[in-house]
């Protein structure tokens, strides 16, 4: 997969975005679902703590991490998931995309909600690059 990568200057941010576009003019469908995080880290006190910055003078929150799902419909009710977890910070161009791969839970736990959860899971047959199953 090929990587685009967008900078994004003023949030001091360089987001890799794997080329979407592509895959959807080789596939049957293509469904992206991305947004922002707000990532809980671990303080000298051993405990949990939400910071972020906030800008502007209507104090907008800069999220601390973004995420991207993308869900691939690569033949007739067979579909590929990836799932990425990005930092809201300056990415090297040599860091690979796959570096930022997550299990899909952890996304939907931190964002509160659940993603593509009507597709059927029997129908999703490849996660993360990872083929399911014994085929």
């Amino acid at each position: 997969m090929s990587i685009k990568r967008i900078a994004q200057p003023s949030l001091s941010v360089t987001l890799p975005i794997p080329n979407f576009r592509k895959l959807a003019r080789k596939n049957i469908n293509v469904y992206i679902c991305t947004g922002p995080l707000y990532i809980p880290k671990k303080e000298a006190d051993n405990n949990l703590y939400v910071k972020y910055k906030v800008i502007g003078p209507r104090q907008v929150a800069v999220p601390t991490h973004f995420f991207k799902v993308a869900l691939v419909e690569y033949e007739k009710d067979k579909y590929s998931l990836d799932s990425y977890l990005l930092p809201n910070a300056v990415i090297p161009d040599e860091t690979p995309i796959s570096q930022f791969l997550v299990p899909l839970d952890e996304i939907e736990r931190a964002a509160g909600f659940l993603i593509f959860d009507k597709v059927p899971k029997s129908q999703i047959k490849i996660i993360n690059g990872k083929k399911l199953g014994f085929w």
